[in-house]
Formats: structure tokens, sequence, C-alpha cells
């Protein structure tokens, strides 16, 4: 999976992300590790390798890292944000 590069524009602030869809008008806030995960679906990524950045990055437990991954990608998913 990959965030969509057309019609899509974000802005970093304090580590978070805020991702726009100039097209539809949808926009997504994230926090520090949302803003991580965004950046790393620039290129096709799986869940798993988006849990073990989590779990890299954060040091917290493969359950709660795939569960945060899983959630993060279905709000990208629900609101057309990748490919």
């Amino acid at each position: 999976m990959q965030l969509r590069s057309e019609d899509i524009t974000w802005q970093e602030i304090d580590g978070e992300l805020v991702i726009l869809d100039t097209a539809r008008s949808v926009y997504l806030t994230t926090n520090v590790a949302g803003a991580h995960l965004a950046k790393l679906l620039t290129e096709d990524r799986s869940l798993e390798e988006l849990t073990d950045a989590l779990t890299a990055e954060y040091d917290i437990d493969r359950p709660t890292a795939e569960q945060d991954a899983a959630a993060f990608v279905a709000d990208l998913r629900t609101k057309g944000l990748l490919r």
C-alpha cells in the first residue's frame, strides 16, 4: 500500500502532519507516530513493515504496534488517501 501522490499535500507541524486531499477536500491529522508511518507510505509498504517501523522507533510491543498501524491504514483507506 502507498499514499496517493496526486492531489495530496501535507504540512508538518511540531512532528505531526496534516494531510489534505485537495481534490475531495478531505483531511487527516496525525500524531508523531502517524507522521512517521505516513512518510514511510510515500513508497509501497506492507502492514508488517509499518508494524516493524513502529516497534523499532517507539519501543512498543508488537501487538500494540500492529493494532496502531492497522488503525492508521484503515483511516487512510476510509478517507481515500491510499492507492
